[in-house]
């Protein structure tokens, strides 16, 4: 995936799909309970870039400029360097913004 960076770079890095609930106050009694949320706990699905230290870890925040601390880590890996980087699953529920904001390939 790239991601864009400072309105018109465009960088190749993986990308985390995070989850922000409707309740950010209940995420850690969800991963604690290793439990995926139910599409109506489910705010809106954001991309963020790939901690570069530990790879499946996001960065601090969001590719839209959100905090990633109280978000949920969402396991989708895409199919390929083409495919979607959102789970059609969450299809509906996509931030605009960090989907303007990942490119495949």
């Amino acid at each position: 995936m790239r991601i864009r960076v400072g309105g018109l770079r465009v960088v190749p890095m993986p990308v985390v799909v995070l989850l922000e609930l409707t309740e950010p106050a209940d995420a850690p009694l969800m991963l604690i309970a290793g439990e995926p949320p139910e599409p109506s706990e489910v705010h809106l699905v954001h991309a963020a870039p790939s901690d570069p230290e530990v790879p499946r870890d996001p960065g601090l925040v969001t590719v839209c400029g959100r905090d990633t601390a109280l978000m949920l880590s969402d396991p989708w890996q895409p199919a390929g360097p083409n495919g979607r980087w959102w789970p059609p699953r969450w299809a509906g529920r996509i931030c605009p913004t960090c989907d303007h904001g990942v490119r495949p390939g």
